[in-house]
């Protein structure tokens, strides 16, 4: 992986920043309109209904909801500001732009999406899929939802053959016209199972009602994200025959009969099926990393103004705090590093077939890479801000709940990642263990050493449960799988961060990110000979040096993120705190 089309002197905005800036500030306008901002004085149905409006706006001002799908930096950077800016429209836009529009853009010919994109590209309807089920939850492939040909009408029909087949979760409970696009296993007229096939269907009618053969029931509270989650079941929903998204991979006769174009069509068709999860995982991963930074960016802006009184004539300020301090600067290093990895692997799915199996482990690896350290670093983020961090006004609580969501949906991160690990132990089987000498973590090229070293290892250890498909040994290495996943993608971002050393701001972020990682594995290095006991010692040095050096770079780094003071409106950013929260706080209108 490297940074393609990086010039020495690109500025640092650009670098973190994926895609057209005039993009991403007409976006931090239209996700900001006061006309659609949440108030404590909503309900959460009212809140639901506030975000289909605001989705609606958002696609009348950005334009066509199927170009955006499939123009991959656009389609990121409205996932990314809408997690900053308006975390109720996640839900939505992943159903509406990237899992619908998307499909339907992709896996069929323009003349059969036509009339849905039509709708779609308004927002006259809005789009969701549906895959997930009560019995399989996100592993999908095991659904159990069935689709039929009926050749006197030719027709598609859709059952739910029992209730853990029932479609578990979709955002479909708020009565407004729906294009759906529906995963169900494929019976052929042969009575022959073609596995998991996607169909596009109108779930609700231009008035809200639900379509014949479609029973909808809206899920009950749900306190982290708002959606208006239901259980959806079929009896006999019909659909047209030109609504099956074949991607060209397979041809139906009009008695039902299914043939596969070739025998690799036929192995390609389930990644085809869910080729746009793929890029749904991505952008998941990205509006993560968002959060993260604007969680970064109101924690070290409120750390470096809040004075803490620790004796009556000793006031350091808040970031002085080694608690606050050495965690927020370490997150930092960390979501930058991830922004920039994350970054490389948007660049490359662009050019990218989403059904390659080398494309779609690289995002599962991303997903787990990048999703479980946004949650984390916002949580930190939180937890430093105290009592202001608690309110809704200073937007990081709200951010849990988007970390939250994405973490378990489109596949939960711990799933992927194990999957993707043991891929991976599979993979890079074949090249040698590096030999276990020591290393001096003081040098910034040993420091990349120990990092392959570690990756290496872990492939090798790994390999005493590969040997069989037992259930025993598929068990146990998910955690040497996970650890693998976690040691590559790591490996993957310090050398893209190394690509950058003209970059004084990106050679902090590297080297507290490589320092910070070795020291939490410190353990693991001395009990395979890869470090010392001094070497160990001398990663902690070095880390504090890190962290001062990192810290001098902190308003460079900060402006880096364009983000904006006026539209965050979050009381912690102002210079005067209780003048913010008495102006929030004013009665409004007579």
């Amino acid at each position: 992986m490297n940074t393609r089309g990086y010039k020495t002197g690109t500025a640092l905005a650009d670098i973190l920043r994926h895609g057209s800036l005039e993009f991403h500030r007409q976006l931090q306008h239209v996700l900001s309109s006061p006309d659609y901002a949440v108030t404590e004085k909503m309900s959460q149905q009212q809140r639901r209904e506030n975000a289909y409006n605001h989705l609606r706006y958002l696609v009348k001002e950005i334009g066509s909801t199927h170009a955006v799908a499939t123009d991959l930096p656009a389609l990121f950077a409205v996932f990314d500001w809408s997690a900053v800016l308006a975390t109720d429209l996640i839900p939505l836009i992943s159903g509406h732009y990237n899992l619908a529009s998307g499909s339907l853009a992709t896996l069929t010919d323009a003349h059969s999406a036509g009339p849905y994109l039509e709708d779609l590209d308004d927002a006259s309807a809005i789009g969701v899929m549906l895959l997930t089920e009560f019995g399989c939850g996100s592993n999908i492939q095991f659904m159990q939802t069935t689709a039929t040909f009926d050749p006197a009408t030719q027709e598609f029909v859709l059952d739910t053959p029992h209730p853990r087949a029932r479609k578990f979760m979709p955002s479909v409970g708020i009565p407004v016209s729906r294009v759906c696009v529906v995963g169900a296993r494929y019976l052929d007229a042969n009575g022959v199972d073609q596995g998991v096939h996607l169909f596009a269907a109108r779930l609700r009618g231009a008035d809200g009602t639900a379509a014949p053969g479609v029973r909808i029931t809206q899920l009950d509270h749900q306190p982290l994200v708002i959606m208006d989650n239901s259980v959806i079941s079929f009896d006999g929903l019909r659909v047209k025959r030109n609504a099956w998204l074949s991607n060209n991979l397979a041809t139906i006769d009009d008695n039902g009969v299914l043939t596969w174009r070739d025998e690799s069509s036929r192995k390609r068709g389930f990644a085809s099926a869910i080729s746009q999860l793929t890029v749904g995982r991505l952008a998941l991963s990205s509006c993560l990393n968002a959060a993260a930074r604007s969680s970064l960016y109101i924690a070290l802006r409120y750390a470096s103004r809040r004075a803490v009184p620790l004796s009556p004539n000793q006031t350091p300020l808040m970031l002085d705090l080694p608690h606050v301090r050495d965690t927020l600067l370490t997150d930092l290093a960390g979501t930058l590093a991830r922004t920039i990895y994350g970054n490389a692997v948007k660049t490359t799915l662009a050019t990218s077939d989403l059904t390659d199996r080398d494309t779609v482990v690289s995002v599962m690896l991303a997903k787990h890479f990048i999703q479980l350290h946004a949650l984390a670093t916002v949580t930190d983020a939180r937890l430093k801000l105290a009592a202001q961090g608690m309110f809704s006004a200073n937007r990081v609580a709200d951010y849990l709940g988007v970390c939250h969501a994405a973490i378990t949906g489109e596949g939960d991160c711990y799933v992927l990642g194990s999957v993707a690990g043991r891929v991976l132990a599979k993979h890079l089987a074949g090249k040698p263990t590096p030999e276990h000498v020591v290393h001096d973590p003081a040098d910034p090229g040993d420091r990349l050493g120990l990092f392959q070293a570690r990756t290496l290892t872990i492939v090798s250890e790994a390999q005493r449960y590969m040997a069989t498909s037992d259930l025993a040994d598929r068990l146990a290495v998910i955690p040497d799988a996970l650890e693998l996943a976690e040691a590559y993608c790591a490996e993957e971002a310090l050398q893209l961060l190394h690509q950058y050393a003209d970059h004084p701001e990106i050679v902090a972020v590297r080297d507290v990110f490589a320092l910070h990682l070795l020291d939490q594995n410190a353990a693991w290095y001395l009990t395979r000979g890869l470090l010392d006991i001094a070497g160990a010692s001398t990663i902690k040095r070095e880390l504090r040096r890190a962290i001062d050096t990192l810290v001098e770079h902190l308003p460079a780094i900060l402006d880096a993120f364009e983000l904006d003071d006026e539209i965050l409106g979050a009381p912690a950013l102002a210079e005067d705190l209780p003048a913010a929260w008495d102006a929030r706080c004013a009665p409004t209108g007579g």
